[in-house]
């Protein structure tokens, strides 16, 4: 789509293309009326010319044809063509046509245009190339005729014409010294205060434009600066507001934990300042543990409250149920009381018991579970036994049991760590999940969350995280 022009084009060519077509039309004009003028005074002197000749051919027209001839010969000869171009004098004597000789133009063609020329309001008729303009008086049967070319009035208006291209030229200087005047006097300020915006929306809250010469850019310069100076002090605000949000969520986590049997390193990063993710690790009554992780749709503020009340839902169902998929059937119960059409979560929860060395888990959703056997070299996923938290009301999932003996190495995930993209948009994916998993058998479960975060950063490069990343590494030590 063609990008729109802006004022400051559009105004310069209204402005310019008004000036420019004013003066061409006052130039047509003028030059038209300069070549009118001109004519007329030229049919004035042509019109002088023949009253004077009118007289003296009356009295010459006694002493024979040739008399006259001779004096409109004469006169004639005396015009030259330098200071009356064209001119030729030619009488109607009753039915007898006398031209001059003086400078060869007579002819029945020459006299036809010069009566012409008479009849026509204009006092011009056109010969050949030539126009002429004639002047003519009459006393009886004797009519005199006078005329001369507009050759050099023409050529003089065109000479004219050259000075107005001047003035022309001129104006033209004017328009530029106008057009530059605007652009410092308005152009640039804009410029200038679309930076300020430009700043504003980069998120320099704060930044002040201004002042200016003209009030109209002040007074829209200090709205902009007030407007900057209020996102400033409400971004302030939020940033304390979402710090202190950071500080619930974070205090909502588990702290040092130790679980007899097993050692756990985890590693949790928000995409913004608040998370989706949840995880958890909660004592229960008979002495074995509930390892919870979670993830609910979406992230940043919403995200986190849901979280958050999940983390209560489960410190409840604890009180009632020890078995994975009681819990989670207590949870989803409640959870789809409250929650918003389309909200739902993804929930892992294994329970440890230490003394009888197993598993239990249930999976509401949640298939980013490794199992790695205690020689290394065999990984088994943890599959989902039901559909996510909010999707059904009455859902129902299935508890799965697992023995366990020494050395093996449980991993769980958020999505947030498989679907990390690199520049190119391609996922960080399973497998490499799977790979560092097995690469890093002989480490502990801390160096093994380190080199994961580690590698999301070296597959993200300069991508931003899109999505709450949050990893639960546990080795058994039973």
């Amino acid at each position: 789509m063609m990008r729109p022009r802006g004022i400051r084009f559009r105004l310069l060519v209204a402005v310019n293309t008004v000036m420019a077509v004013s003066l061409v039309v006052f130039l047509l004009v003028d030059y038209r009326r300069e070549v009118a003028a001109r004519v007329a005074q030229r049919h004035v002197a042509l019109d002088e010319e023949a009253k004077t000749l009118l007289p003296a051919i009356v009295r010459l027209r006694p002493h024979g044809v040739q008399a006259v001839q001779e004096y409109v010969d004469t006169a004639c000869g005396q015009m030259q063509d330098a200071a009356s171009p064209g001119h030729h004098i030619a009488v109607r004597l009753d039915g007898t046509v006398l031209q001059a000789r003086a400078h060869a133009r007579q002819s029945s063609q020459m006299f036809a245009a010069m009566q012409a020329a008479a009849r026509s309001p204009t006092h011009q008729f056109q010969v050949g190339d030539e126009a002429l303009v004639v002047g003519s008086d009459q006393a009886g049967d004797t009519s005199v005729y006078v005329s001369e070319y507009l050759t050099d009035i023409h050529r003089s208006a065109a000479s004219w014409f050259g000075r107005l291209v001047g003035i022309v030229a001129m104006t033209a200087v004017a328009t530029a010294v106008v057009n530059l005047v605007f652009v410092r006097m308005a152009a640039k300020p804009m410029e200038k205060l679309a930076e300020t915006v430009r700043q504003i929306a980069q998120g320099r809250l704060g930044v002040q434009a201004g002042p200016f010469k003209a009030a109209e850019l002040d007074y829209l310069a200090a709205e902009i600066n007030f407007m900057s100076t209020a996102l400033a002090e409400v971004d302030q605000q939020r940033h304390q507001e979402m710090a202190k949000a950071r500080q619930i969520q974070d205090h909502l986590l588990p702290r040092e934990v130790r679980i007899p049997g097993l050692s756990v390193a985890h590693f949790y990063q928000p995409a913004v300042e608040v998370a989706g993710d949840y995880y958890d690790m909660v004592a229960l009554p008979d002495n074995s543990w509930l390892l919870c992780i979670a993830d609910v749709t979406g992230h940043g503020v919403p995200a986190a409250m849901t979280a958050a009340a999940l983390k209560a839902l489960l410190l409840h169902a604890v009180e009632h149920h020890s078995a994975p998929n009681q819990i989670l059937h207590f949870i989803n119960d409640r959870f789809s009381a409250f929650s918003l059409r389309g909200d739902f979560a993804t929930m892992l929860l294994v329970r440890w018991l230490p003394a009888a060395a197993r598993l239990e888990y249930a999976s509401a959703g949640h298939g980013n579970a490794w199992r790695l056997s205690a020689d290394g070299d065999a990984t088994g996923e943890l599959p989902s036994t039901g559909i996510p938290l909010g999707v059904q009301a009455d859902a129902n999932w299935d508890l799965e049991t697992i023995p366990v003996t020494r050395g093996e190495r449980l991993l769980l995930v958020t999505d947030g760590v498989t679907e990390a993209f690199d520049p190119e948009g391609e996922q960080f994916g399973w497998d490499r999940v799977t790979t560092l998993l097995k690469q890093c058998k002989d480490v502990s479960v801390a160096e093994l969350v380190r080199r994961i975060d580690e590698a999301l950063i070296a597959h993200r490069q300069s991508t931003a995280t899109t999505d709450d990343c949050t990893v639960v590494a546990v080795d058994f030590v039973v």
